[in-house]
């Protein structure tokens, strides 16, 4: 397996347009699987199966936003919850994630969210003190 730790600027990987299926806690830490592997950013574009971990994850400071679709623009409905009380909720899901967005201590992720035949706008925050690692399976 190939260990790579992101950092904030030119990340090896990219999860965009990719499923997740699954989060699986550990203590304080995250397994993120997705349906398909992670995406690599350079020459030649490979597609290795993999998963994202993430560590020391401040729970209290980790959300999910889920947003009804009322049209494109205008007025919505929605649900913002803590990420722990979103996994333990959705155990059959999958988040195709359009946006990544990673700062100090925060991976954002926005997308679509698809579970028990509903569909909706989802933003999940996770702020984690320690590393975000993505992991290739080689």
């Amino acid at each position: 397996m190939k260990r790579t730790i992101r950092h904030n600027i030119n990340s090896t990987y990219s999860l965009h347009d990719m499923n997740v299926i699954a989060f699986q806690i550990t203590e304080n830490n995250i397994v993120m699987r997705t349906q398909s592997g992670i995406v690599e950013t350079a020459a030649p574009y490979g597609q290795p199966n993999g998963y994202v971990e993430f560590h020391n994850v401040q729970w209290d400071l980790s959300y999910v936003y889920l947003l009804g679709f009322t049209g494109n623009v205008g007025t919505f409905t929605g649900e913002k919850m803590f990420l722990k009380d979103f996994i333990d909720r959705y155990k059959q899901f999958g988040f195709s994630i359009v946006d990544e967005t990673y700062g100090y201590n925060m991976t954002k992720y926005c997308g679509y969210l698809l579970t028990n035949r509903q569909h909706c706008e989802c933003i999940v925050e996770i702020c984690h003190e320690g590393n975000m690692v993505f992991v290739a399976e080689e």
